[in-house]
């Protein structure tokens, strides 16, 4: 229920937290009887009066269009959430400071059906506490700035998760051997930059490990994979920017430091493709956590366990997060799909049917281009699965 309040403000009730909920018994019936050997004496009589229904469970807030709690600006202070552990934050505001913040419940009740309430690279509002704390820069965060951009994945309870905000650009890092590469793993990134407005780079690592019979990990249609050098080169036809990087060598890690300069980038990748090593690379000052691959599965092992707003040494800032071993997509329509395959996209208004879902219907011209080897039959098949998924 909400009723308005000024300009975009509205009076609504939401419930109380969940342990102020049920009444708290005053008497103990069972404990009395058994202490007594089954006797009792009969209790003082009285009547209170206690409000029911809906409305004596809820409480009332002042919100804006959005359903957020209104702040005061002038009263609080603001800075870019840097770290999120749980419900405790750390703001960074102009001046050097960093805060350490918790986050106000009915923020965190606004926003329940999502595992996101802060988010790293939020922009955040905060009272300050740190008269209660000896002066420490203890705070409260009361609000959150709209994101501009967002990076999301579903997690296992079908929330969203969302791992960074307001970055503008996202570098999917992959390695082309320990671990192998997955391009399909690839274009599950691509979507999700498309659908949260972030530019999409592609850094493919380990340059040095690569071979001509190099192959890829995940590939339906070719026995043994494809080669790394034949994706590459179809990501780079499809207009990506591609940077062929290693630390060993050193290759390509200048084009990747004047890539980070002045932008916020956030790095994404499986556990063990060299995202903190790169960083590290660009900018040896942050001295980040690395660990080698396991030489029996080829899987990452873990090092980086929180995404963190890094400040570069020659502009720009990146987000470390930590290693996935999948990325299920989170708020794409059936219908919009299409649209995040870039090579799709001119071909869709040829097809036959408005709601062409291009699987197998008549007159559907993203068929028509992969029979004719116009679009990719490795690409389509990725479609085909992300397609089932939403």
């Amino acid at each position: 229920m909400a009723k308005r309040k000024g300009p975009n403000r509205k009076i609504l009730r939401v419930e109380f937290r969940q342990n102020r909920q049920v009444r708290r018994r005053t008497d103990e019936w069972t404990q009395r009887y058994h202490a007594s050997d089954g006797e009792i004496d009969d209790a003082q009589r009285n009547e209170s009066i206690r409000a029911k229904g809906e409305l004596s469970r809820k409480r009332t807030i002042i919100v804006d269009e959005h359903n957020l709690p209104i702040v005061d600006e002038s009263a609080w202070l603001s800075g870019v959430v840097t770290k999120v552990h749980g419900h405790f934050c750390c703001v960074h505001v102009s001046g050097g400071t960093t805060w350490e913040c918790t986050v106000r419940r009915v923020l965190r009740t606004r926003s329940i059906a999502g595992r996101s309430p802060v988010t790293v690279g939020d922009r955040a509002w905060f009272s300050d506490h740190a008269r209660l704390h000896g002066g420490r820069p203890i705070g409260v965060i009361e609000r959150i700035a709209e994101r501009t951009t967002r990076l999301s994945r579903r997690d296992r309870r079908q929330r969203e998760h969302i791992l960074v905000a307001n970055a503008d650009r996202l570098l999917a890092v992959v390695s082309v051997a320990q671990p192998r590469l997955r391009p399909h793993l690839v274009d599950r990134y691509l979507v999700a930059a498309e659908k949260g407005g972030l530019e999409p780079l592609l850094c493919f690592n380990k340059i040095d490990l690569l071979a001509p019979d190099t192959r890829t990990e995940d590939d339906d249609e070719r026995q043994g994979g494809l080669e790394v050098t034949e994706v590459i080169e179809e990501f780079r036809q499809l207009g990506y920017r591609c940077l062929c990087t290693s630390v060993v060598t050193g290759a390509g890690i200048h084009e990747l430091g004047e890539l980070l300069r002045d932008h916020i980038t956030v790095l994404s990748g499986q556990s063990g493709v060299g995202k903190s090593s790169l960083i590290n690379a660009v900018d040896p000052g942050l001295h980040l956590t690395t660990q080698t691959v396991s030489t029996e599965n080829e899987k990452g092992r873990h090092t980086t366990t929180l995404a963190e707003l890094l400040p570069l040494a020659g502009g720009g800032y990146v987000v470390d997060t930590p290693g996935i071993r999948a990325f299920d997509l989170w708020g794409v329509a059936r219908g919009e799909l299409e649209a995040c395959f870039r090579e799709f996209v001119p071909l869709v208004p040829r097809c036959g049917f408005s709601n062409c879902a291009h699987r197998d219907e008549d007159g559907c011209a993203i068929l028509a281009a992969v029979e004719a080897g116009v679009i990719s039959a490795r690409r389509y098949f990725s479609y085909l699965k992300m397609l089932e998924e939403v």
